[in-house]
């Protein structure tokens, strides 16, 4: 919420991961009982930070080694609290973090929102903002992130489900709107489309329900061609020079050149990285703006590709685990999609100093411990049939004797 609040940003964000730390501590006093189990992408986090830690050792980083720390502390309470929580317990406290979120911003913000909604301004630029000054681009990953979960969720407010809904993701699309964050727009879009390919293949709704859909939104915008059009060029300044269709990605496609680079330039540490939050402008001389890159940087080739693949594999499971009617499912799918497109843009994917950065772990440590459950429930099942069926076979084989 204030990661871009110069004075008090490491305060906030060490607050809110004392708070996570503290709910884990009362999950445990609860049930201390309880067992951990360790998923797959439970496993590729812990070696990360463990990973983390060596580097810090061989390249004497202090502050890659405290932030190693926090990040321990932090993750290790998140898989405590995604596993002393059920599924609808867990989604219901990401919902009302959201909409206390969205609440706190209404009467902060709400003022400036709306004026800055409003067409005509000589500086756009100027006007370019989000809640607490938070950079635009995290606040494209953050409200966007809000907008594919609430979309993914049932939450009923006086038994308007729909309607809240509705207000929510209005609200944050205005929020992105007036922060100009396209990255984030264009990932809620892809996510759309995503979700629009699903319920085809699926079935779950008929193909000429979503054409037609599609086809009265494209009339709207032909008919309102003359408000809509200038009104987006104008909000997502896409004719300045600076940050326009022509201007090559704000400067991001040489951002990703250079982090490529640096990285092809690097020595060992291009193997195994250079530790959890060493990717700054400070150690680097640019941001890397995008979350492949710094992972990269921070963790070396083969962890990144083993992080992605754990992503994927997940994504791909969850998409499985859908299809059957599992909520919690659903909303892990969307949500990893949503910010494995926005990752292009941003850094965050794998982050803790920021509300969506917290949900995507706490939702992929929930999804990773359940179907490793599953599947360690399922290897019992098929163990204790097998001995059955061996028992019965001795049994008549000494009967027959």
């Amino acid at each position: 919420m204030f990661s871009n609040d110069e004075q008090n940003a490491v305060i906030f964000q060490l607050a809110g991961v004392g708070l996570v730390t503290m709910a884990a501590i009362f999950f445990l006093a609860a049930d201390p009982f309880r067992a951990i189990v360790i998923g797959q992408f439970d496993a590729v986090m812990l070696f990360s930070i463990f990973l983390s830690y060596f580097v810090a050792v061989l390249s004497q980083e202090t502050y890659v080694f405290l932030h190693t720390s926090v990040f321990l502390v932090t993750y290790v309470s998140i898989m405590i609290i995604a596993q002393h929580t059920n599924d609808d317990e867990l989604i219901a406290c990401i919902q009302l973090s959201i909409v206390a979120v969205l609440a706190i911003v209404l009467v902060v913000f709400g003022g400036t929102l709306f004026s800055a909604l409003m067409p005509g301004a000589l500086k756009r630029w100027e006007l370019r903002q989000a809640p607490f000054d938070m950079h635009p681009n995290l606040a494209g990953f953050v409200y966007g992130g809000f907008i594919v979960m609430i979309a993914n969720s049932r939450f009923s407010l006086w038994g308007q489900d729909k309607l809240f809904r509705i207000s929510v993701v209005v609200l944050c699309l205005a929020i992105m709107i007036v922060a100009s964050a396209r990255g984030g727009i264009l990932a809620v879009a892809l996510t759309l489309l995503v979700y629009g390919a699903v319920r085809v293949i699926t079935q779950s709704a008929s193909l000429i329900r979503l054409l037609f859909a599609g086809f009265a939104a494209l009339i709207i915008v032909v008919v309102f061609s003359d408000r809509i059009l200038p009104y987006a060029t104008e909000m997502l300044d896409l004719d300045s020079k600076r940050r326009g269709l022509e201007s090559g990605g704000t400067g991001r496609f040489e951002l990703w050149q250079q982090g490529i680079d640096y990285i092809a330039g690097r020595t060992w540490q291009i193997f195994i990285g250079s530790g959890l939050r060493s990717a700054t402008i400070s150690n680097m001389g640019f941001p890397t703006e995008n979350s492949y890159i710094n992972l990269t940087v921070e963790s070396g080739i083969f962890l990144t590709a083993v992080i992605l693949f754990s992503f994927v594999s997940l994504i791909a499971r969850s998409y499985r685990r859908q299809l059957a009617g599992d909520h919690l499912y659903q909303l892990v799918f969307y949500s990893l999609i949503f910010a494995m497109f926005q990752s292009v843009f941003n850094r965050y994917l794998i982050a803790i100093g920021n509300p969506f950065s917290i949900c995507v772990l706490l939702i992929a440590s929930k999804a990773s411990a359940g179907l490793k459950i599953d599947q360690l429930r399922f290897c019992r099942v098929r163990q204790f049939t097998l001995s059955r069926t061996y028992s019965r076979r001795n049994l008549r084989s000494s009967s027959g004797a």
